[in-house]
This record gives C-alpha cells, sequence and structure tokens, in this order.
C-alpha cells in the first residue's frame, strides 16, 4: 500500500514539473490595460486613447482585478517573428472576450467570444480563449475587452503554436490523469459502498465526483464537450456545483470522523454550515452571480479551515480515524483554500492556484481511500467481537439505511427531473418527449412536402389505463408507460422513424415515407405485441393485462396545410377506435375513420 501510494505521489510531482514548464516557448511582448467602469468605449475610442491612460504590467503577470460591473481594456504588442504564434487567455470562465488586431491603426480581424457566449464563435475551438496572431512579418496590436461577473482574472500568453501545443499535450494529459482518479475511486469506493451499505461511503462518492465535476467545469471542459451552445447553463452551473460539493463533503465529514459523538459543538458547527452551502446552492440559481460568487468563496474559505482545525481536535481527542482525514484532506483543503482566496482577488493568478485544488483532490481521493479501507477492517473487527449483541441491531440499521438511501434516491431523481426538462428525452420512459416530437414533425412535414413522400402519424393510447393506477397505484402506472415505452421501442426500429411519449398514457409514433397501407401494418404490429405481451410491473405477481387503441393518419404535407392537421387527424381517428371498444386500430377515412378490422 505505501509503495502504491508513494508512485502515485512520485507521478503527481512529475506531472507538476512538466506543467510548470509549459510556458517555455512564450514570446516576448509588451502589455497594458485600463478599466472602462461604464462600459461605453469601443474599440475607435480606445485606440484613440493617450499612452497615460494605460497602465503596463509585465508579460509573466497575471491580471487579478477582483470583481467589477464594468469592462476591461488589455492592449497586447506582438513584434513580428519568422514563426506561428497564438495568443492565449487561459481563463474559460470569462463571460466576455472580446479581441481586435490592429494593424498601421486599421482592425484587420476582431473575434467576439466569451464563457456566456456559444462555444462555436471561438476561432479555435479550445477551453481557453486562444487566438492565432495574424501577421508573422509586421508588429501587431491585440486590443482584448473582457467583461465578467465573476472574478476578474485576465492572464494573456503568445506562444509559438509549437511551444502551445507541446504544452497542450501535457494539461491534456494531466486532465485525463485527473479524470482517470476520480472515476477510478469514485467507482472503487461506490463498490464499497454496494458492500458496507453504509452512507458514509456513499457520500464520499458524491463529494470525489461533484470535486471533479466543479475542476472539470473550472477549466471550461464540460462547457467544452457537455453544452458548448447552451452558454446560459455556465450561469447556473458554476456556483451551485460548488455549494454542493461542499454539502457532499461537510457530510461526509461528520459522518466518517463521528463528529457528533467526539464534539457536539463541532457537529453542529460542521451542520451549520453544511445548511449554508445548500442554501447558497440556490441562491446560487437566483441570485445575482457576482454577490454569489462571493458568498461561496467566503464559505469556501470558512469551511475549509474549519473543518481541517476540527480534524486535528478530533485527532487529539482519541479519534483515530481523524489522524487520516487531516492526512488526505491537507492538500484538498489547502488547494480549495487557495483557490476560494484566489477567485475574491487577495491572490495573484499563477500555476498553484490553478492547478493546486486539482491537485489536492487527487491526492486527497487516494489517500482517504486508504483510510476508508481501514476503517472497514476497524468496523470488521468490532462486528466480530460483538456479533450476536449486534444482530438485530444490524438488521434495524440496514432497513434505516435502506430508508436513507431512497430518499437519497428521490431526492437525485428529482434533480435529474429538473435537468431532463431542458433535454430531448422522456425522464420516464426514455424514449423521445413532446418537445423532440414537435421538432421532429416540423422537420418531416417540410421535408416529405418537397419530396411530394407521404407521412404518417400513429397516436396510441393505453386502454383503461386510470383503472391500473387506481387498483395498483402510480408506480406500477409508470412501470406499465415503461413497459408499453420498451415494447414499441422494440417494434419501432426503422431509420428515421420516431418513438415518442405524446403526453399522459398516449404515444405517438412518426413514419415518414410511410404509405398508409404500411402505418395500417405497423399499428397493428403494435397493438398485437401489446396485446400478447406479459407485463410483470415492478414487484407485482400477477400479470398486468394492457392493450392500447391506436389511431393512424397519412398525408402527403402541402405548404397550404399546417403539421397540426397530422394530428388532428389521428386523433380524431384514436378516437373512433376509443369509442369502437378499444384494443383496436382505426384508419382516418375523411368524415368517418375505418377500424382495421372492418376493412
Amino acid at each position: 500500500m505505501t509503495h502504491r501510494l508513494t508512485s502515485a505521489a512520485f507521478i503527481l510531482v512529475l506531472l507538476v514539473l512538466w506543467l510548470g514548464s509549459g510556458q517555455a516557448n512564450a514570446v516576448s511582448l509588451t502589455s497594458d490595460w485600463l478599466e472602462d467602469p461604464g462600459d461605453r468605449l469601443g474599440i475607435g475610442e480606445v485606440m484613440a486613447l493617450e499612452a497615460g491612460d494605460w497602465q503596463p504590467f509585465a508579460a509573466e503577470q497575471v491580471l487579478n482585478l477582483g470583481f467589477s460591473d464594468g469592462a476591461f481594456w488589455v492592449r497586447v504588442r506582438v513584434a513580428p517573428e519568422p514563426v506561428n504564434r497564438v495568443l492565449e487567455i487561459a481563463y474559460p470562465l470569462l463571460d466576455v472576450v472580446d479581441l481586435y488586431w490592429v494593424r498601421d491603426g486599421r482592425v484587420i480581424e476582431s473575434h467576439l467570444t466569451g464563457d456566456a457566449r456559444p462555444f462555436a464563435n471561438r476561432p479555435i475551438h479550445h477551453r481557453n480563449f486562444v487566438f492565432l496572431v495574424p501577421s508573422n512579418t509586421e508588429p501587431v496590436t491585440a486590443y482584448v475587452r473582457v467583461k465578467t461577473q465573476g472574478a476578474v482574472q485576465i492572464p494573456v500568453n503568445v506562444r509559438t503554436s509549437t511551444g502551445f501545443l507541446a504544452g497542450e499535450q501535457l494539461s491534456y494529459g494531466w486532465q485525463a490523469m485527473f479524470l482517470g482518479i476520480i472515476v477510478a475511486l469514485a467507482l472503487y469506493n461506490l463498490f464499497l459502498f454496494s458492500i458496507v451499505r453504509q452512507p458514509t461511503y456513499l457520500w464520499y462518492v458524491l463529494t470525489v465526483v461533484a470535486s471533479g465535476l466543479v475542476h472539470l467545469h473550472l477549466k471550461g471542459i464540460l462547457f467544452q464537450w457537455w453544452w458548448p451552445e447552451l452558454p446560459g447553463l455556465n450561469r447556473f452551473i458554476t456556483m451551485p456545483f460548488i455549494s454542493l460539493t461542499v454539502v457532499a463533503a461537510l457530510v461526509f465529514s461528520i459522518q466518517f470522523l463521528a463528529v457528533r459523538r467526539y464534539s457536539p459543538v463541532s457537529f453542529r458547527l460542521l451542520q451549520l454550515l453544511a445548511i449554508a452551502a445548500g442554501v447558497s446552492a440556490v441562491y446560487g440559481l437566483v441570485g445575482p452571480y457576482q454577490s454569489s460568487v462571493v458568498l461561496v468563496a467566503s464559505l469556501v474559505a470558512l469551511a475549509t479551515p474549519a473543518a481541517w482545525l476540527i480534524g486535528i481536535y478530533l485527532w487529539c481527542r482519541g479519534q483515530n480515524l481523524a489522524g487520516f482525514y487531516v492526512l488526505a484532506w491537507t492538500p484538498l483543503l489547502l488547494g480549495h483554500l487557495i483557490l476560494a482566496v484566489s477567485k475574491l482577488g487577495y491572490l495573484p493568478r499563477t500555476f498553484l492556484t490553478e492547478f493546486g485544488p486539482q491537485i489536492g483532490v487527487a491526492l486527497e481521493v487516494i489517500l482517504l481511500s486508504f483510510a476508508l479501507a481501514y476503517r472497514i477492517n476497524l468496523e470488521r473487527r468490532r462486528r466480530q467481537q460483538a456479533q450476536e449483541h449486534t444482530l438485530e441491531v444490524q438488521r434495524q440499521a440496514n432497513q434505516t439505511l435502506e430508508a436513507r438511501v431512497r430518499e437519497r434516491t428521490e431526492e437525485l431523481e428529482r434533480a435529474n427531473q429538473r435537468l431532463e426538462a431542458i433535454s430531448l428525452t422522456d425522464g420516464l420512459t426514455q424514449v423521445a418527449n413532446r418537445r423532440q416530437f414537435d421538432t421532429q414533425l416540423r422537420t418531416e412535414w417540410c421535408r416529405t412536402g418537397r419530396q411530394g413522400l407521404p407521412l404518417s402519424l400513429l397516436l396510441l393510447d393505453i386502454d383503461h389505463f386510470k383503472s391500473v393506477n387506481d387498483r395498483y397505484g402510480h408506480l406500477i402506472g409508470d412501470d406499465c408507460l415503461i413497459t408499453v415505452a420498451a415494447i414499441c421501442a422494440n417494434e419501432v426500429q426503422r431509420s428515421g422513424d420516431l418513438l415518442a411519449r405524446y403526453g399522459g398514457e398516449e404515444f405517438a409514433v412518426l413514419l415518414p415515407a410511410t404509405p398508409e397501407d404500411g402505418a395500417e401494418q405497423v399499428a397493428e404490429r403494435l397493438r398485437r405485441a401489446v396485446e400478447n405481451a406479459t407485463v410483470y410491473p415492478g414487484a407485482q405477481e400477477m400479470a398486468v393485462s394492457l392493450s392500447v387503441s391506436i389511431g393512424v393518419a397519412t398525408l402527403v404535407p402541402s405548404p397550404d396545410e399546417p403539421s397540426g392537421e397530422l394530428i388532428r387527424r389521428a386523433d380524431e381517428a384514436l378516437y373512433q377506435a376509443k369509442g369502437a371498444g378499444r384494443n383496436r386500430v382505426t384508419v382516418y377515412r375523411g368524415v368517418r375513420s375505418v377500424p382495421a378490422a372492418d376493412r
């Protein structure tokens, strides 16, 4: 164990040295800056300012200007060199980053980017803001306008393209290693949780995962790969994520150290900090971004040393696990303390402030996993010493733990439902939702109309679904919906077809380039598949019989008709099928729809 721990720490140290040498290919430049408090200056006005209006700063210095409602301009003079170069602003959380390349007093190139704009606006798709220097033979000047609600940190660097690519390999290597550590340790402790069924391990997994997501987001990786076309999410992700990480870390600390048993005062303090972190998560969603940054950063700066000092205090009072806690959490807590103080503007932005928190997280998850393993052995010895006495207590404890797990699961499901509300998938049945159906219908209506092809629609309604809910409960009803969706998805597999949950117990199947006869055959196949299926939802011992009524409508789309006409016809056919006794397919036939069995 010691050998593996030493090896992991040695690898991290080597990686730190590599990353720290990533500036070797930096290009010498002259830089200065000014503040535009009212955000009124345009590029022409800025170019016309006198030299005395600008404040110089060293090339190796990172501008760390705290918080401001105004805008900042940075001017970078780049001398000609016979190599390709890039200008990088290595802080991905800046809301607005506008860059203007000027040569001979004229703007020759401009880029409007930023964390509050779609990722595709960036000339080079990178998690940071990277711009190619437009000339190797003549001097050029970059005017960079920065405006952000968060901390104003502007690390400007001009490097050769080869140096930038070399540094990028090392940087992404570290991010990949960091992600690998997080995933491996989270899965390992999740496996331990599945064995011991103690919520401490689950809270640790949540802490590890949340910390990893926070740091990947702060590096711009989540925006680049997860929601590049939804920059508005960045406003609602950063502070709530950090707050929830603090909540998970504090709750884990309380349970892992048994704080309540050793120090009730410390327990109440950590509990109060966890509640404050939960409130700050909500405030981060609804409150002003700048004040939420100050609130969360202050909370982290307070909770970090408090948890660490409480660990030392409990260690002195005889809590053996506190020694592992202090050893493992020292790099994590110091890294986050440095990050929080840096975001408040009291520390300059350096390599330590940027990569220190990630290194602290990596060391913490490695060290604390050994502590959790030691905890398992300790608890095993205690159980062996009093096995007969604890059998009944263990049974009751398991019930309590399972109830808590169910409560946590329900909370997570509600949170996931809020996230899935902006996606295109129905959260219950995992098929397309109404939003995706409406979009696909409009698309296929235009496409098949241009090509003169028929477009068919099936509307399915589960028969007597209300009675299933009334008799078995809504959970069984949900299982029935899931089952019907799975049966239909198994039958509707042609490329281009779409199965969607239309609403309630209704499903819709959109069949592009499908004539009426083909649509009727698909509908009948779906009806038989549901009717012949044996459904055992949930823990029911008896099968629940299900059937569906299906309305079929086919149109060759016309520019003169809205796409809603196809829905209206299919809905009318469905109404006829239900009125004719249910469990049947009815095809729309103008004034009178015809059941499939009568044709």
